[in-house]
């Protein structure tokens, strides 16, 4: 009996330790001068996790990717594997020391044995990616080599695809958009018709004001019909583009004290976006057109004309959900209109605006208070603009409270 319960034991613990070198062994927490020395005498390059304790990311790939057994046999067989947790013990140093490299977590390092980076990877990656990731790493095709050739002058696509791979790996987005902005202005326009160049640049391709939108725009059944890509998907990267270029110009600008800035003639951009719009007639291209055109009366202070055009776009729909939008106009009429006829006109559209806002019990609330007290200002009534005030502190304390309970 006690045989059987001996070999029982010895085989439970065969299968728990086999269990646990299927995956990465890693040394965790380990003096890092330590791990360099054993890099030194073994020849092999150090793969480091930089995780935190409270990264999904970090979990999922520590349960469901290091552990996996080719994960483990490729990483075990070539390097020194260690793992840091960045908020604790020897990882507070390393994230000082490598904090160049580490825009986020997860963070994967590829190391030499005098601990400079020589490759680095971010976020979760599936196994068959991370393998082939650092084998690049490895092999010299680290984004530190990618990053010189580019700089270099290197444009071939291989080339591109592969570097972007490697920015896309490391979780560097902002450089990526960099690169491929630049790739693609000095592309021919008539590559982009290439099924290869647009699977990589296709997706980039997101400022109105630049050649390639153009041409995108003036030959838009083109790419879905001959190059197979998905139409509704590109209309709505051409339409999020056109909304945040047409944002960046009759959005209302303050100043560090609060004060509104008249607007700047900018007529050029507004016939651009205009000529895109008419030509590509997006989903949105009656609400944009209805804005490029209320604000060019603001620009020309013909407020009868903003406020008459504005009430006809309210009644047949042409503004989209345009409370917020409705609240700058009205916002810019206060700060600049001396008509106290379309004052008046300003403080009843927003009442209703905020009554109706006000009926909403499901979310939290818009406070439109803060524009009724500056008509009321500008209309004499300061005791009401004093009220309006207290009643917009009043909503965003109840909001911010609100907010609290949420994400609690």
């Amino acid at each position: 009996m006690k045989k059987s319960i001996l070999i029982c034991l010895l085989c439970w613990w065969g299968i728990g330790a086999y269990s646990q070198s299927e995956g990465i062994r890693f040394l965790e927490g380990e003096k890092w001068e330590k791990v360099l020395q054993m890099a030194l005498e073994q020849h092999k390059y150090i793969f480091m996790d930089c995780y935190t304790s409270w990264c999904g990311p970090c979990k999922a790939l520590a349960k469901d990717i290091f552990s996996q057994k080719k994960v483990g046999d490729f990483f075990n067989a070539n390097f020194i594997n260690v793992k840091y947790d960045m908020e604790k013990g020897e990882g507070k140093d390393l994230k000082k020391r490598y904090q160049e490299n580490i825009i986020g977590y997860p963070t994967l390092l590829l190391l030499d044995s005098e601990g400079k980076v020589v490759h680095q990877m971010a976020g979760f990656q599936e196994a068959d990616a991370l393998i082939a990731g650092v084998k690049a790493g490895m092999e010299g095709k680290s984004l530190f080599v990618y990053r010189d050739r580019y700089a270099a002058g290197e444009r071939e696509l291989d080339f591109m695809k592969e570097y972007v791979s490697a920015l896309e790996a490391a979780f560097l987005r902002d450089e990526v958009e960099k690169v491929m902005t630049e790739y693609v202005n000095q592309l021919p326009l008539e590559r982009l018709k290439d099924k290869e160049v647009w699977d990589l640049v296709g997706g980039y391709i997101k400022d109105p004001y630049s050649q390639a939108f153009e041409f995108v725009i003036f030959n838009l059944d083109y790419f879905p019909t001959k190059l197979k890509v998905d139409r509704y998907k590109l209309e709505w990267q051409l339409n999020w583009a056109m909304e945040k270029a047409l944002k960046q110009v009759i959005e209302l600008k303050k100043d560090k004290n609060g004060k509104i800035l008249p607007f700047q003639n900018e007529s050029g951009k507004l016939d651009t976006l205009l000529r895109l719009i008419n030509r590509a007639n997006l989903k949105r291209a009656e609400e944009y057109r209805a804005k490029i055109k209320i604000h060019e009366l603001m620009l020309a202070a013909q407020w009868s004309q903003v406020c008459n055009y504005l009430d006809v776009c309210r009644t047949i729909g042409a503004l989209g959900y345009s409370e917020r939008y409705l609240d700058e106009v009205v916002q810019y009429l206060a700060e600049n209109c001396n008509d106290r006829k379309w004052l008046e006109w300003g403080l009843r559209l927003m009442e209703e605006v905020q009554a109706q806002e006000n009926q909403r019990e499901d979310r939290l609330k818009s406070s439109y208070y803060s524009t009724l007290a500056i008509l009321n200002e500008r209309l004499g009534n300061s005791r009401k603009a004093k009220e309006y005030r207290e009643m917009d502190e009043k909503i965003r304390k109840e909001n911010a409270k609100r907010w609290e309970e949420l994400i609690k």
